[in-house]
Formats: C-alpha cells, structure tokens, sequence
C-alpha cells in the first residue's frame, strides 16, 4: 500500500516515472446515528480508496477527514467545513499533485451528495486551469444498481447511517465501531423523509437545515433502516465500488494528458 504521507519524496519521485496518477479520499466526521462512529464517510472513502489502490499500484493521499456538513451539526461531535473551503482546500491539494506531475487525480467522496457540489467545482476549476485528468466517484453514481439489487428496506430506508452504510462499516470496521443492537428503523414516512435516493422515482433536491434535520431524525439521528444491516452485504458493495473504481484507474491511465504548469498555492 502506497500512502502518500508513509513515502520518503525520492518514492514518490520514482512512482512519477511510471505513471501520473493519485488517488484523494474525502469524507466528513459527522453524526451517523447512535449506532455509527462519526467517521463513517471518511472510512468508507478510504476503505474504497485504498482498497482500490492497493490491486492497482497507486498513490493514495492523506484523507480529509472533513466535509460540507451544516445540517448534521443538529448533533453533538459533527464538526463542518463551509462549501468554499471544503472547495479551497480540494483545489489547493489537487494543484499540489498537478504541480509535481500528477496529471490524474481521482476524488474519492464518502459524503454521497452533500460534498459533492464543493467536489465538482474543486474539479472543474483545476481541470480546466492546468488540463489535468480529475474525476470524482461517489457510491450513489457507482454504486447504485448494486445498492438498489442489495437494498432490503423499503423505500424511505436508504438515507443515512442506513442498511447500506451500516453494511459497508461492518464489514470495514467489524462489531468494534458498529453497534447492531442499538441500529433501529426511523419511523421517517417516504413523504416526511424525501432523501431516499435510491428510490426509483423523480425526486427534486432539497437542502436540510439544522431544525429540520433533528425534527427528522430524532431521538436517533438517522434516516432509513440500519437494521437490515449485515456483514456480507457490505463486503459484496465494497467489492462492487472497488471493482469500478479500479476500471476508472486502469481507463484513466491508458489516457495522455498535458497539463499546463501551476503555480503553487499561496
């Protein structure tokens, strides 16, 4: 396993005369109901991220262990960045690779939604400034036929700290960080929850605010059924992310890329 923050600088040299690529896994600490650990979206970027790096000889970056997180703040221990700088700081780090010759960059994003506007712009800019190759993966755009195959909770229980995510932390984390007794079902109705996004139906987008998400959630904090939870399915999703993401590495790297010299952060 290559982590980036383990490597001596004359490693990373050597890596850059082979290939240009890097992976960057982004997550939150946020609350995930009273039977996850705050960590969640981080472990499941850098499971997903370092699973896949490690069948593929790639570079993973140090994880940002933060996110875009306003609404979770109805919580204790949920620590938020704002949009900009969860933006800046993706930007910053991307330019960083790109400076040093990484013309690829892949953003790993654990968050589902809610950091992905910050991430695609983050994106976009450094793209289009120095030419490089960024893509940004998401469970909910690579995982979501698998998720919808595996789900067993009706509609209204995919939303968070939910079957699929509790899945995913079993079979990361094991029983110590997961505790499967106290992972019960909202009782959020499909017309008071409105976030399924697994839902095979037309769903408009709309931001949840601090008030708004206790009213939701309470006494728990979650939104979906974290009960229907196991082991086996986490490892056969994590084995599906990891599979395409895996096949992004090996397309990506099969590309040319000339990348305009940036200039370094300031």
């Amino acid at each position: 396993m290559m982590r980036l923050q383990e490597m001596k600088w004359p490693e990373v040299q050597q890596y850059l005369k082979h290939t240009d690529l890097i992976i960057l896994p982004v997550g939150t600490t946020e609350q995930h109901g009273i039977h996850l650990p705050l960590g969640t979206d981080s472990y499941e970027a850098i499971g997903w991220a370092e699973e896949a790096a490690e069948r593929t000889n790639t570079i993973v970056a140090p994880p940002l262990w933060y996110g875009w997180s306003p609404h979770h703040m109805a919580y204790p221990g949920t620590l938020t960045i704002s949009a900009n700088t969860l933006e800046r700081i993706v930007y910053d780090l991307c330019i960083s690779a790109v400076h040093h010759g990484f013309a690829k960059v892949i953003i790993v994003n654990g968050h589902r939604e809610t950091n992905l506007p910050p991430l695609k712009i983050a994106a976009t800019r450094v793209a289009s400034e120095t030419g490089a190759l960024i893509a940004v993966v998401d469970p909910g755009y690579m995982g979501g036929a698998i998720g919808r195959e595996m789900r067993r909770s009706a509609t209204g229980g995919v939303g968070h700290a939910d079957e699929l995510e509790t899945s995913l932390i079993l079979h990361l984390k094991g029983q110590a960080l997961v505790d499967m007794a106290k992972a019960k079902a909202s009782d959020s109705s499909v017309e008071k929850l409105q976030y399924d996004l697994s839902a095979e139906s037309d769903q408009p987008y709309r931001p949840l605010v601090v008030d708004e998400l206790r009213a939701m959630t309470e006494p728990t904090g979650s939104l979906g059924d974290p009960s229907q939870a196991t082991q086996g399915k986490g490892e056969r999703y994590h084995e599906a992310l990891v599979h395409s993401l895996v096949e992004l590495i090996e397309e990506m790297r099969q590309k040319d890329v000339v990348t305009k010299p940036p200039p370094v952060p300031i």
